[in-house]
């Protein structure tokens, strides 16, 4: 459920900030752009891919900086981890029912395998915001801490003392 959140909310990152590029003129976002998800995409296409995290990846294309967000319609463990998949095709093309095993170094034999999902064409700018909002959920991953201030012992005691006076007055 939380890779399926995450999932959504960087998907929306992704959409509020290629609205609010175009909005404010900062950055044309291709306006050729056909934004329609794609079921298959050419495989000897495929310059390079980006692992984002356990539930999404990049797919970069040889020329004209065209990429494809995939958003795997389950959570595939280790894969953002190990940043690295194999996957093995029958056709000429990679589609969203491939199926894709992550390498592990670490373990004994082939990682999880998982299926892709639809090809969601992105734009430089959104894909970059989909790296920072990623980075960001990275972080609250951790524990916070943080610094407090011990009380001293004689405020300890005044608040024993205080407390016993209460005791004793609901006792009466």
């Amino acid at each position: 459920m939380l890779g399926s959140f995450r999932a959504a909310a960087v998907t929306a990152a992704a959409l509020w900030s290629a609205h609010v590029l175009a909005q404010n003129g900062a950055e044309r976002v291709q306006d050729d752009l056909d934004r329609t998800p794609q079921d298959c995409i050419i495989g000897s296409r495929i310059d390079r891919t980006e692992v984002i995290d356990d539930n999404t990846i990049i797919f970069h294309m040889r020329g004209r900086g065209q990429a494809y967000v995939n958003y795997l319609p389950e959570r595939c463990p280790n894969l953002g981890r190990e940043e690295r998949f194999a996957y093995e095709r029958r056709t000429a093309q990679l589609c969203d029912d491939t199926l894709i095993t992550v390498i592990e170094l670490t373990g004994f034999g082939p990682g999880f395998t998982c299926r892709l999902g639809q090809f969601v064409p992105a734009t430089e700018a959104e894909i970059e915001e989909i790296r920072l909002v990623s980075e960001r959920a990275g972080r609250d991953r951790g524990v916070d801490v943080e610094e407090v201030e011990l009380p001293d012992e004689a405020d300890e005691e005044a608040e024993r003392e205080d407390g016993e006076g209460r005791r004793r007055r609901r006792r009466n």
